[in-house]
């Protein structure tokens, strides 16, 4: 028999292979977006396929938590009563359509206005399930003191590597269209180069977070 816990743990194993395998994908195609010896053209599609296979890991991030609250419910480990799983879901929904809207924006003020609420968005969210997971850690969060309470709290820290990665890349379009209208350049190559070398360091912060919170929830330490 197929019981709610079945449900909820295929959905959040999905997300979570459909969140770091496509940012795999994303990763080498910016590395090769970065390589000088290749012709524009190339570099030029790589990086475009990055930013479209990108909406993946951020469509799977933005249902993590909520996908993770009902399993965590389900199993009994937690107990939130309908206005919080309301309200999770709400902002999850709220946040896959702003990613959605990044993507098909076609006005660059529209795209603008998007790209800033995507920012504010991580922002409130980092404090706030950085600040649940630590007081949950410290014994007075609505979350289990121990592997799931330090599981919130490194969750909360993604955020701010989503934050810094996509402050880190922002240099990298501008230096692209450069690219195209002006060829390579020393300080354009520059550009890229350091651009997307400052977003891999957190995106790979971002992925020892995803690995340690996966083991966590596998191995379940008291």
């Amino acid at each position: 028999m197929i019981t709610d816990i079945d449900v909820w743990k295929f959905i959040h194993i999905l997300l979570f292979v459909y969140w770091l395998g496509a940012d795999l994908g994303v990763f080498l195609l910016a590395r090769a977006a970065r390589r000088s010896d290749l012709t524009f053209d190339q570099r030029a599609i790589a990086l475009k396929m990055a930013l479209k296979i990108d909406i993946l890991p951020r469509l799977s991030f933005a249902l993590m938590f909520p996908a993770g609250l009902e399993l965590s419910a389900a199993k009994g480990l937690v107990e939130p009563t309908f206005a919080v799983r309301a309200l999770s879901w709400a902002v999850s929904a709220a946040w896959v359509a702003i990613v959605i809207g990044m993507v098909r924006a076609q006005d660059a003020k529209r795209a603008a206005a998007l790209k800033h609420a995507n920012v504010v968005l991580h922002w409130v969210l980092f404090l706030v399930v950085a600040a649940i997971g630590l007081t949950s850690v410290l014994g007075y969060g609505p979350f289990p003191t121990g592997w799931l309470g330090w599981k919130i709290l490194l969750f909360g820290l993604i955020f701010f590597c989503g934050i810094m990665i996509d402050r880190e890349f922002d240099p990298v379009s501008p230096a692209f269209a450069r690219l195209a209208a002006e060829g390579s350049k020393p300080d354009i190559e520059q550009a890229i180069a350091r651009g997307i070398d400052r977003s891999i360091v957190w995106v790979l912060t971002l992925y020892a977070l995803v690995l340690v919170i996966a083991f966590l929830g596998t191995a379940r330490p008291s």
